[in-house]
């Protein structure tokens, strides 16, 4: 079983630009929401100091630019993966789900700088963005779970303009949660206690009081997959070996194997070879890229691309695999996305005034936690006995990942890049 969590706090810092304090309701961006007539909109509340009520989510648009929406936010996130230095793991559909949310109360400045780092289509990202979240949706079900989550948290003295509730209600499903941001140790609780929540206390904390304290709006996503492998490791033969990092030291770690070849889909390159642990239900996979060599990753992450990567399936053949690999953990702590995000375009203090006059964004942070192992194969565990009573084939490849290499876990149907992440050392 796998269980894997990825989470983005985007505007997870904002402030009235200039020190205004104004929190009456201001004119609506000229951006109107994309809304379609199935959608109710909730009247306008008698008292100016209510928030904006939110209108019911929208359905799949079949019309939506969803595959546009896909490789624009994979090839984001592999360029944020690259980023990232020694073990790494992340969410690429976490972080382009919060920008794209983002996206709506952006100013005209900052919306083109997101729309150049995350490609996003130039009509329809909201609709593209509902469709590949519902979509995502789908594929959970017993025993698979993948939620995708937001929620907005404005201070209770401030007012979003009521466009930009209405996109982020209909097209992301994201529920409004007023915090006091002014007492930060009870802001930063709910969230946190919000983001625990949706994580299954896998990621307990995101924020502190120093980020939330007199802020003016706090916006989170989060995404959490747990999912049993198609074809289970058995406890019985994990056995701890050595696992050989890039300098060329040894550490153990437990290694989970085949008893026998099992039937998978891989491919060859010439430098690695990549093979398919896909999951029960059919809709997700794992891929690991294991390097023929010892320093081999670099090169090898050179060579591919978000596109490459989420486009192994087409490409793969389907034979006995022999395959062992470490059982790991790896987690991302809050890491601050303007490293990546400002020589590329997007800097603190990018407007939004989509969200009311004179709003900026300060902090963009993301975490991300991961846990490989081989849990919730007991029901498993008498098919893979049984089938050692035979003699096992000769396997069409043998696949050993005691060195660096490559992962990432991408959703089928719509080819979405869920997590990626790279295992330089298991005892990290």
């Amino acid at each position: 079983m796998a269980k894997l969590i990825g989470l983005i706090v985007v505007l997870g810092s904002i402030a009235l630009a200039c020190g205004s304090t104004d929190t009456r309701r201001a004119s609506p961006p000229t951006a109107t929401p994309e809304v379609s007539s199935t959608a109710t909109i909730a009247p306008e509340p008698a008292v100016s100091t209510a928030l904006p009520l939110a209108v019911a989510r929208l359905p799949i648009d079949p019309g939506a630019p969803a595959s546009e929406w896909v490789a624009g936010v994979n090839a984001a996130g592999w360029d944020f993966h690259r980023h990232l230095e020694g073990n790494a793991v992340s969410s690429p559909m976490s972080i382009g789900i919060a920008f794209s949310l983002s996206r709506a109360g952006a100013s005209a400045d900052s919306g083109e700088a997101l729309d150049n780092i995350f490609g996003f289509p130039e009509m329809g990202i909201h609709s593209a963005a509902n469709a590949v979240s519902l979509r995502l949706a789908e594929a959970s079900a017993e025993p698979t779970t993948l939620e995708v989550a937001n929620r907005l948290f404005p201070d209770d003295e401030f007012l979003p303009l009521s466009a930009f509730i209405d996109i982020a209600s209909a097209h992301y499903g994201a529920a409004i949660q007023p915090v006091d941001t002014a007492d930060a140790g009870n802001a930063a609780n709910a969230i946190n206690g919000w983001v625990s929540e949706s994580t299954r206390g896998l990621v307990p904390t995101i924020v502190n009081e120093n980020s939330v304290r007199n802020q003016k709006l706090i916006l989170v996503n989060t995404v959490y997959l747990k999912a049993d492998w198609l074809v289970p490791f058995l406890a019985d033969f994990t056995r701890v070996e050595e696992f050989t990092t890039a300098d060329g030291q040894q550490v153990a770690a437990p290694f989970m194997r085949d008893y026998d070849p099992v039937e998978r889909r891989f491919v060859r390159f010439i430098h690695a070879d990549a093979v398919e642990l896909p999951y029960q239900g059919g809709e997700l996979a794992m891929w690991l890229i294991v390097p023929h060599e010892l320093v081999g990753l670099a090169a090898v992450e050179d060579s591919l691309n978000a596109e490459a990567l989420t486009g192994l399936a087409d490409m793969a053949q389907e034979g006995l695999v022999h395959l062992t690999m470490p059982k790991w953990e790896q987690t991302l702590p809050p890491t601050d996305l303007f490293e990546w995000l400002c020589p590329l375009g997007f800097c603190a203090g990018a407007g939004f005034d989509g969200i009311a006059p004179g709003i900026f964004i300060t902090t963009a942070l993301h975490g991300a936690k991961v846990i490989v192992d081989e849990k919730g194969t007991e029901a498993a565990a008498a098919t893979a006995a049984a089938f050692a009573e035979s003699a096992p084939p000769e396997p069409d490849l043998t696949v050993v990942a005691d060195r660096p290499f490559l992962w990432a876990i991408t959703h089928q149907e719509t080819g979405a890049l869920l997590f990626v992440g790279r295992l330089v050392n298991p005892e990290a």
